[in-house]
């Protein structure tokens, strides 16, 4: 199995209330003993990871409710790589991270904290490893286009209906007001 020589994360964005920033800190506190966290006049909070004597410097901005960290940088470390992973799918953020080993490159793409695309890279070659498809997305959709369908199927059998009813009426004036109507929606509907 191929070695893995560091992890960039080239993209990354978080938006963390300010008990999800705790969370956050947290977390690596567990795991790793070497953070620093310091709170500037600005409001903003910077968390500083240690990586083989390195600093990576995480700066927090407050926007409202929320921190927002958006930034790139490069671990080496593979236990700490882990927790930075685990750490953007908890709080539910977005990357492009690049898994770089001797001969290639492993591209992840998160959303939402979930992997959505794993693309292999070889020199110029690109290989897709996989995709998320929404499904029940998809499903979703296709449901509701067959619900216009639905919806013209029951407008055409209350005309029918009315239409039969018409022919027994001696009064026809609600009925026509009322075929009227349904022949309008009829006509949004199919359009």
């Amino acid at each position: 199995m191929a070695q893995r020589v560091a992890t960039m994360y080239k993209q990354v964005k978080l938006e963390l209330s300010s008990h999800q920033l705790k969370d956050f800190v947290k977390l690596f506190e567990t795991h790793h003993n070497s953070t620093q966290i310091r709170v500037f006049d600005n409001g903003d909070t910077e968390m500083i990871l240690f990586d083989h004597g390195n600093e990576i410097p995480l700066v927090f901005h407050p926007l409202g409710p929320h921190y927002i960290f958006e930034g790139s940088f490069v671990v080496k470390d593979l236990q700490l790589a882990n927790t930075v992973r685990k750490a953007v799918q908890e709080c539910k953020g977005h990357a492009l991270v690049h898994r770089l080993y001797h001969k290639h490159i492993m591209e992840y793409h998160y959303a939402y904290g979930n992997v959505v695309k794993i693309q292999e890279i070889r020199g110029e070659k690109t290989k897709l490893v996989y995709e998320f498809k929404d499904t029940i997305g998809t499903l979703a959709r296709l449901y509701s286009e067959r619900g216009v369908e639905d919806e013209i199927a029951w407008v055409r059998l209350q005309i029918d209906q009315l239409l039969d009813l018409r022919v027994k009426a001696i009064h026809t004036e609600e009925i026509d007001a009322r075929l009227k109507e349904l022949t309008k929606e009829l006509f949004i509907l199919e359009a």
